[in-house]
């Protein structure tokens, strides 16, 4: 199909590969855009070329210079820019195109956190539970599957945290630049304030807690990385106004959070 335009269903699932992939995999020989490729009947080559180009539209990629092929259509800045405004629903799309394409089933949370699920149908928690797998694959494949604050790299121990939560704000709930990657340690303190991260991505920890360096636990997991700066994704930069958010969310209990 080389040189056959893009459909809006293909270009869903490759923003979909494109969302749960780190940005250094993005390319022909990845054995999962070689199958994705087969499943649309394209080449590897044509799929790792949409995806580059999908990237290119990430003002985070722009800011690292990248600039795609030249060939951005605009059918991928549509998706692009729906996914920015209404991305819980363009998140579900594109999990239904990668599933349709290459004959899986859609990959779901095995509970559902985002809702109270009484009286609700099972399509509606179907989508709630998709998009919470989606939104965790986004924020780990961001953050290369390590910890923005202490680089821990074990899937099994990592949080895709929300930065205001989602029970306070629905709106932000599938926003990946409410998301920080973090350790189960780190989501913990920073849910419940004793870590706080300030619009210029700098640790904070809460004096409290810095009053127990005796604590060879505290001074280790904690205080060692208060003024740090966090591990920056590869996409979608967490919003400062959404930490600042978080960090009134504890009234300034920590010094530089009021």
């Amino acid at each position: 199909m080389a040189g056959i335009p893009w459909n809006r269903d293909e270009t869903l699932a490759a923003f979909n590969f494109y969302c749960r992939t780190p940005f250094g995999k993005l390319h022909a020989r990845n054995p999962d855009i070689i199958a994705l490729a087969q499943s649309l009947e394209r080449i590897p080559s044509a799929v790792a070329m949409k995806c580059c180009n999908i990237a290119s539209l990430d003002p985070n990629q722009q800011a690292r210079g990248i600039k795609g092929l030249q060939k951005t259509s605009r059918l991928d800045a549509e998706i692009w820019n729906e996914f920015a405004s209404t991305p819980e629903q363009v998140g579900y799309d594109s999990e239904l195109a990668f599933s349709r394409f290459t004959k899986t089933s859609l990959r779901v949370s095995r509970s559902v956190e985002w809702e109270n699920i009484q009286g609700l149908d099972k399509q509606v928690v179907t989508k709630v539970r998709v998009n919470q797998h989606l939104f965790r694959s986004i924020i780990l494949a961001g953050y290369r599957f390590q910890c923005a604050v202490c680089g821990l790299p074990i899937q099994r121990l990592l949080v895709a945290s929300h930065i205001v939560p989602w029970s306070a704000d629905k709106s932000v709930r599938m926003n990946p630049c409410n998301g920080l990657c973090l350790c189960a340690l780190h989501d913990r303190a920073f849910d419940t304030g004793v870590l706080a991260i300030t619009p210029d991505y700098q640790v904070l920890i809460d004096p409290d807690a810095s009053k127990l360096v005796a604590s060879q636990a505290v001074e280790r997991f904690l205080v060692a990385y208060s003024g740090k700066r966090i591990a920056l994704p590869d996409r979608w930069l967490p919003d400062p106004q959404l930490l600042t958010r978080h960090m009134q969310i504890f009234d300034g209990s920590i010094p530089g959070c009021s």
